[in-house]
């Protein structure tokens, strides 16, 4: 199997942990969660940079803080809705990332997509229609802010397609905190909630958890094109629903989860299409 597959893959079960701690601590502010992700994020770039020796600011600085404002931006909104929403409903959103990330790695990069990808993004649209649900259906903001988030983090996975020759994925990674800690700090230090017991233990876990998540995507973004390793992504709308329903009770309807499949199933078939089609963008 493809390394950046594997890496991606790897990345997406840890996301799906990352996501279950959220949601453990739906009482704390995002703003104060989003902060001690990013702070644990920049004490251990800081050491492993350090260690080897390389420079923190790195070369294309500009794109760097604009990976940087985009990364905060798809995190905030993400872990927003994880708090609000069910569980599979917020990743279901979030992993239309790939699919702003092929818009944009179109748009930005001149990276083609061949008709039939384009229709199967288009589908997948249809399935996050369904999965918004028929009889008690998640609000309308939940949707914007969860389709917010996954068009941002599709600027933060161009910023790191555009980054992949000149910067080491560490400074990549470290500007995520260096542009989260002082916008999200305000905000933190306003809602704060001090964390007790086991809390803070969950804090740190989704710290490091992110940390390395971070790292194995980055990589797989940098070592493969965008619509080759997007679809893989996707796995982690299973994980959502197991979790979802095992840890907090989170049953779908029969409408929302055929809107699951059918997201996963035109994300699928799209990275078949990839394979095969010669003047696909994988070539």
């Amino acid at each position: 199997m493809n390394q950046a597959v594997l890496y991606l893959f790897f990345a997406t079960l840890l996301y799906s942990f990352i996501n279950v701690g959220v949601k453990i601590l739906s009482h704390l502010p995002t703003s104060e969660v989003v902060l001690f992700r990013a702070s644990i994020s920049l004490v251990i770039c800081a050491y492993f940079i350090w260690r080897k020796g390389g420079s923190f600011l790195g070369q294309n600085r500009k794109i760097l803080l604009l990976r940087g404002l985009f990364g905060t931006l798809a995190l905030f909104s993400l872990f927003l809705c994880v708090q609000k929403i069910p569980l599979a409903v917020a990743v279901t959103l979030i992993n239309l990332s790939p699919i702003f990330t092929v818009i944009l790695a179109h748009l930005i990069l001149k990276e083609k997509a061949s008709f039939l990808q384009w229709l199967l993004l288009l589908f997948s649209f249809m399935g996050v229609y369904l999965v918004r649900g028929q009889t008690d259906p998640v609000p309308l903001l939940w949707m914007l802010l969860g389709v917010s988030s996954a068009f941002f983090a599709g600027l933060a996975y161009t910023c790191v397609r555009v980054l992949r020759v000149s910067e080491d994925p560490l400074v990549v990674i470290l500007y995520f905190p260096l542009v989260t800690i002082p916008l999200m700090g305000p905000l933190a230090a306003h809602q704060w909630i001090l964390p007790q017991g086991w809390e803070w233990g969950i804090l740190v876990t989704i710290g490091i958890l992110t940390q390395i998540a971070q790292y194995f995507m980055t990589v797989a973004y940098q070592i493969e094109t965008a619509a080759r390793v997007m679809v893989f992504n996707y796995f982690g709308l299973f994980w959502a629903v197991i979790l979802g329903w095992s840890l907090f009770d989170e049953k779908l309807s029969f409408i929302q989860l055929l809107g699951v499949l059918l997201v996963f199933a035109c994300l699928c078939a799209n990275y078949f299409v990839s394979l095969y089609d010669k003047k696909s963008i994988i070539k």
